[in-house]
C-alpha cells in the first residue's frame, strides 16, 4: 500500500473539492492519502434534480400548521430589522 503525507492549511479551494473538511477550514493539518489499489470507487458525477423533483422533494407543513402568507412574511421581517435596531 502507498501512502502521501503532507501538511497544509485548509483553504477554500481545498473545501469546494472536499466539502466534507469545511470544518477544518483556516487550520493546519496533515492529510494522508493511501492508495487502496483495486478497491477504487468510481467517481460518482453530481446529479442535477429537474425543476419537477425539486417541487415534489420541498418540506411539507405538519398537520395544523396554516400556510404562510406575503403579509406574516412582512411582519416578521419588519419585527426582525425593529429587534436589530434595539440592539
Amino acid at each position: 500500500m502507498q501512502a502521501i503525507r503532507t501538511a497544509t492549511v485548509i483553504d477554500e479551494s481545498l473545501v469546494a473539492r472536499i466539502p466534507a473538511l469545511r470544518p477544518l477550514l483556516g487550520r493546519s493539518v496533515e492529510l494522508i492519502a493511501l492508495d487502496l489499489g483495486s478497491q477504487q470507487a468510481e467517481p460518482q458525477a453530481e446529479r442535477k434534480i429537474s425543476f419537477e423533483e425539486f417541487v415534489a422533494h420541498r418540506l411539507k407543513r405538519p398537520e395544523g400548521v396554516p400556510p404562510v402568507t406575503l403579509e406574516d412574511m412582512e411582519r416578521a421581517i419588519i419585527k426582525g430589522a425593529l429587534r436589530s435596531a434595539d440592539d
